[in-house]
């Protein structure tokens, strides 16, 4: 019965490829589970979403006039104390 003779660089090659190759599995497995459970979408988030965007649309504050052009319309004015 013969042996293969493996000297210590060769063990941590062997090692390291072993490391190597189970990364590769643990990140093929997570791109696996990931294409599997993909297909599965909740469709009810996606019309609350829809919803809460259409009635952010219809329940917009009215937009006042600002004297200053480069001001947006949610700022106040720089002098909204003294009124």
């Amino acid at each position: 019965m013969s042996l293969i003779a493996l000297t210590e660089s060769d063990a941590f090659a062997l090692a390291m490829l072993g490391v190597i190759f189970l990364g590769l599995g643990v990140v093929g497995m997570l791109l696996l589970c990931m294409a599997k459970h993909a297909c599965r979408r909740d469709f009810e988030v996606e019309n609350l979403i829809e919803e809460v965007t259409a009635m952010e649309k219809t329940n917009r504050a009215p937009v006042t006039k600002s004297h200053l052009p480069n001001q947006e319309p949610w700022e106040k004015d720089g002098d909204w104390w003294r009124k």
